[in-house]
C-alpha cells in the first residue's frame, strides 16, 4: 500500500485539531499564510512523514497531554510518538520507533529519506563556560569502573574486583 504524502490541507486540519485540544482562541490560531509557512517548516524537518503517521502521532501527543496549561508543541515534540527520542524529543537520525503499529511501519522510501549518520540533537556545552562542565573528581574515592572503554573494557573480573572493594570499604566504615 502506497503511503500518501502529507498535504497542506491535512496538515492544517490536524494542526487545527491540536489547537482545539489546547483550547487556543480563534484569534490566536494560524492564518492561511502562516499555516503554509509552518507546513513548509514541518516538511523540511520531517519530509518522510506520511498522512497516516502524522495523524497518529498528533493524536498520541494529544492523548499524552498533562492537565492544565500546555503550549503548542515543537515539531520534535509532536513527532515524539513516531520516532526514537532523545531527551523526550524526536530524533530523526535515530529512525522510527520499532514498536509502531504495522499500519504505521515506515516504507523503504521513507527509510531512505532518514539521515544516514546518527547524531545527537542535544545542544553542545557552552564554550564560554567550559569550567562548568568539568566532572567532579576525588582522589580518595574510587568510582565505578567505566562501562565501555577502548583501553580497558568492563569485564566480569573487573566488576567482581569493584564489588569486593566496595564491601571492604563498607566494612571499614562500619568498624570506625
Amino acid at each position: 500500500m502506497a503511503r500518501r504524502q502529507l498535504t497542506p490541507e491535512l496538515f492544517l486540519t490536524v494542526i487545527d485539531m491540536v489547537a482545539g485540544h489546547l483550547r487556543l482562541k480563534e484569534a490566536d490560531r494560524w492564518g492561511p499564510q502562516i499555516a503554509r509557512l509552518k507546513y513548509r517548516s514541518f516538511v523540511g524537518e520531517f519530509p518522510e512523514v506520511s498522512e497516516q503517521q502524522f495523524i497518529w502521532a498528533a493524536e498520541r501527543w494529544i492523548q499524552s497531554l498533562p492537565t492544565g496549561f500546555t503550549r503548542f508543541p515543537t515539531w520534535r515534540e509532536l513527532m515524539a510518538p513516531l520516532y526514537r527520542c532523545e531527551n523526550g524529543l524526536a530524533n530523526r537520525s535515530w529512525g522510527f520507533r520499532e514498536e509502531l503499529p504495522p499500519m504505521l511501519a515506515p516504507s523503504q522510501e521513507q527509510l531512505q529519506l532518514l539521515p544516514q549518520q546518527r547524531r545527537s540533537i542535544a545542544a553542545a556545552p557552552d564554550p564560554h563556560n567550559s569550567e562548568a562542565y568539568v566532572p567532579f573528581h576525588v582522589e580518595w574515592a574510587r568510582t565505578l569502573p567505566p562501562a565501555a572503554s577502548e583501553d580497558s573494557p568492563l569485564t566480569p573480573e573487573r566488576w567482581a574486583d569493584y564489588l569486593q572493594w566496595a564491601q571492604q570499604e563498607e566494612a571499614e566504615m562500619a568498624d570506625a
